[in-house]
C-alpha cells in the first residue's frame, strides 16, 4: 500500500511536471508570434500581451489620417504663381488672336471675296489728245472681286459693270469746225481684270499697297450723231442740229442719202446710231483695254475676317478711285 502510495504519488507530480513544461512551452510560442507581429508583450515585458494595444492603436489612425491629409492635398487646385499665371493669360490671348486678331503669319494664304464700287473720272484733257472738244466724264463702276494672298503679295480678280455715258461735242483733230458733232453715248462696258499688289505693312491692321491692273472689257449700247453749229462764231457755244441747213454759216451740212448707211458716207449725221467694229464697220469699239499703273491703296483690317481697302490709280484714259469691303475665309 505505502509503495502503491509512493507510486501514485510519484506519477501525479511527473503529470503535473509535464503539464507546467507544456504551460511555459505554449507562452514561450505566443510571446514569439506577438514578437514577430511587431505588437506583442514580449518587447514590453507584459506577459498578458496588452502592454502596447493602445500604442498600436494610435499609430495606426496617425497614418491613416496622414494618407488623407495627402489625398486631400492632390485633389484640392493648386494656386498657381506670378509667373504660371502669365502664361495662362497668353494662352488665353493666343486662342482669342486665332479668332479675330488681323495679324498674318508668312507662309500662309489668306481669302478674301467682297464688293467693290468705283468712279471712273475721264477729264477732257485726256479727250482732247485724241479728239477736239470733249466734257469732263465722271462714270461709276461696281463688281466683285477676289483676293488671294500671301507673304504681302496680293492677286485681285475683279468682275465687274462700269456704265459710260457721256454727252458732248467732238470733232477729229484737224479737221474744220463745221465737222463739229453732238455725241450721246450710252454705252456699257463689262469689265475683267487682274490687279497685282504689294503689301507694305504699317501695323498689324493697315497697310499701303502698290502694285498694276490689266484686264479687258467688252462694251455695249448705243453712240449717237448728230450735227452740230456754233451760236457765235469762235465763241465754242455748241448746239445739235436740228436738220440739214439749221444754224447758217456752212453748219449743219446736208444729210447722207436714206440708201446709204448714215454711218458709213460722207455728209451730214442726223440722230445716226455708230454700230460696233463688228457691225458693218462701225466705228464704236466691241473690246477695250483696261490697264492701270500704278494702282495704289491702303488696306485696312481691323478684324481677322474683314477686309477694307481704299484705292486709285491711273489708267489709260482716266483717273479711278473707289473702295471695297470683304470676307476673309
Amino acid at each position: 500500500m505505502i509503495r502503491l502510495g509512493w507510486t501514485i504519488a510519484l506519477g501525479a507530480l511527473l503529470a503535473l511536471g509535464a503539464f507546467g513544461s507544456h504551460g511555459v512551452a505554449e507562452a514561450q510560442t505566443l510571446e514569439e508570434e506577438q514578437a514577430a507581429m511587431g505588437g506583442g508583450a514580449a518587447g514590453t515585458g507584459d506577459p498578458s500581451g496588452e502592454g502596447d494595444a493602445p500604442a498600436e492603436g494610435g499609430s495606426d489612425e496617425s497614418g491613416m489620417a496622414a494618407e488623407q491629409a495627402s489625398m486631400q492635398a492632390d485633389e484640392s487646385p493648386q494656386r498657381l504663381d506670378d509667373e504660371q499665371a502669365e502664361i495662362a493669360d497668353e494662352d488665353v490671348r493666343e486662342v482669342y488672336r486665332d479668332t479675330t486678331d488681323p495679324i498674318e503669319l508668312e507662309d500662309e494664304d489668306y481669302f478674301f471675296l467682297g464688293a467693290f464700287s468705283r468712279a471712273i473720272i475721264i477729264p477732257g484733257f485726256i479727250q482732247s489728245l485724241f479728239v477736239q472738244g470733249g466734257i469732263d466724264g465722271l462714270n461709276p463702276g461696281v463688281g466683285l472681286t477676289f483676293n488671294w494672298r500671301r507673304n504681302n503679295f496680293n492677286v485681285l480678280a475683279n468682275v465687274w459693270w462700269n456704265g459710260a455715258s457721256a454727252d458732248g461735242f467732238f470733232r477729229a483733230s484737224g479737221d474744220p469746225r463745221t465737222d463739229t458733232e453732238h455725241i450721246n453715248v450710252e454705252l456699257g462696258v463689262l469689265f475683267v481684270n487682274a490687279a497685282f499688289l504689294w503689301s507694305f505693312p504699317v501695323v498689324d491692321w493697315f497697310a499701303v499697297e502698290l502694285g498694276f491692273d490689266l484686264g479687258v472689257g467688252f462694251i455695249y449700247g448705243e453712240l449717237v450723231r448728230t450735227e452740230a453749229y456754233e451760236t457765235s462764231p469762235g465763241a465754242d457755244d455748241w448746239q445739235p442740229c436740228s436738220g440739214p441747213g439749221d444754224g447758217g454759216g456752212g453748219y449743219c451740212e446736208p444729210a447722207v442719202p436714206p440708201s446709204q448707211p448714215c454711218y458709213d458716207a460722207n455728209g451730214g449725221h442726223y440722230q445716226c446710231a455708230e454700230p460696233n467694229w463688228f457691225t458693218e464697220g462701225g466705228d464704236t469699239p466691241f473690246v477695250f483695254p483696261w490697264v492701270s499703273l500704278p494702282h495704289i491703296a491702303l488696306r485696312f483690317k481691323p478684324i481677322h475676317q474683314v477686309q477694307i481697302r481704299v484705292d486709285g490709280g491711273f489708267g489709260l484714259y482716266n483717273f479711278f478711285v473707289g473702295g471695297s469691303v470683304s470676307y476673309g475665309f
